[in-house]
C-alpha cells in the first residue's frame, strides 16, 4: 500500500541525507552567524553559494543512482522472503519520486538556515505554513495520475518553491546575489546526472545480460558496478566544470577519514 511504500523507500533515502545533513549544514550554520552584517555580505554570498553547490555534489549522484538503479537498489535491500517481485514494483518507483527531490530537500535546509542567522526565523515560519496548504492541494492534484509517488513528488514541489522563495528575498535583502554564475553551475550538475544515469542504467542492464542476476552475490555485483560508474562519471564531469566546492568537497571527506582512522 501506499504507506509501506513511502516508509520503505524513505528508509533508504533518509541515510545519506542524514549523513550529508550533518557534513554540510551543520559545519555551515556558525559561519553563515559570523557573516551577517552588511560589510560581510559579500562573503556571506559565497558561502550560501558553497552550501547549494556542496548539497547539489552530494545528492545528485544519489539521484542519479535511485532514479536509474531504483529497481536493483530496492531487490538488493529488501526483495527477499514475503517482500517479492510485486512489492518491489511498488516501492521503485517511490525511491525514483524520493530520489528527484533529494537536492530541494536539503538545498532549501541550506537557505533556511541563511535566514536563522540573519535572526529572522519569521520567514521561514510563513513559508511553512504556506506549504502545508500548496502540500494538500498538490497531493490532491498529484495523487490520481501518479499514485503514491505522486505524494512524494507534492512534497518535492514544495521545496522547489520554497526554494524559490526564499532565493527571491535573499536576493534582495542582501543587494543582489549571483543567480546566473549559479545557475549555470547548477545546471551543469544537473546535465551531469542525467547521463550519469543514463550511462548506468545501461551499465546495469548490459550486467545482467551477460552475467545475470539469479542470487544476492550477483545482484551485489551489479549495482557495485552501475553505481560506480554513476558515481565515477558523475565526478568527472564536476571536474570539468572546475568548481572549487568540489575541492572542498573532497577535503572534507578526507578529514573525515582521516578522523575515523
Amino acid at each position: 500500500n501506499a504507506a509501506a511504500s513511502m516508509r520503505y523507500a524513505s528508509f533508504i533515502v533518509l541515510t545519506p541525507l542524514g549523513i550529508m545533513s550533518n557534513m554540510i549544514l551543520v559545519p555551515f550554520m556558525p559561519i553563515f552567524s559570523r557573516l551577517t552584517e552588511p560589510e560581510n555580505w559579500g562573503e556571506l554570498k559565497q558561502k550560501i553559494r558553497q552550501g547549494l553547490l556542496l548539497t547539489a555534489l552530494t545528492m545528485l549522484p544519489f539521484t542519479a543512482i535511485f532514479i536509474a538503479l531504483a529497481f536493483p537498489v530496492v531487490r538488493v535491500i529488501y526483495q527477499r522472503g514475503a517482500f517479492n517481485l510485486a512489492a518491489s514494483e511498488q516501492v521503485v518507483p517511490v525511491l525514483m519520486a524520493y530520489g528527484f527531490g533529494m537536492f530541494f530537500y536539503l538545498g532549501r535546509d541550506v537557505l533556511v538556515r541563511v535566514f536563522y542567522a540573519l535572526g529572522d526565523g519569521d520567514t521561514p515560519f510563513k513559508v511553512s505554513m504556506v506549504n502545508i496548504f500548496l502540500n494538500g492541494v498538490l497531493d490532491f492534484l498529484l495523487y490520481k495520475p501518479f499514485g503514491t509517488p505522486g505524494i512524494v513528488l507534492a512534497t518535492v514541489g514544495v521545496n522547489i518553491l520554497s526554494m524559490g522563495i526564499f532565493t527571491v528575498i535573499l536576493n534582495r535583502r542582501l543587494g543582489g546575489l549571483p543567480l546566473g554564475e549559479w545557475g549555470l553551475s547548477l545546471l551543469g550538475l544537473t546535465v551531469i546526472t542525467m547521463l550519469s544515469g543514463v550511462v548506468s542504467w545501461g551499465a546495469s542492464w548490459g550486467w545482467e545480460k551477460v552475467f545475470g542476476a539469479g542470487n544476492i552475490f550477483l545482484q551485489l555485483l551489479q549495482l557495485g558496478f552501475a553505481s560506480t560508474v554513476a558515481v565515477g562519471l558523475f565526478l568527472l564531469g564536476a571536474m570539468l566544470l572546475k568548481l572549487p566546492e568540489l575541492d572542498l568537497l573532497i577535503s572534507r571527506v578526507r578529514q573525515k577519514l582521516l578522523k575515523k582512522s
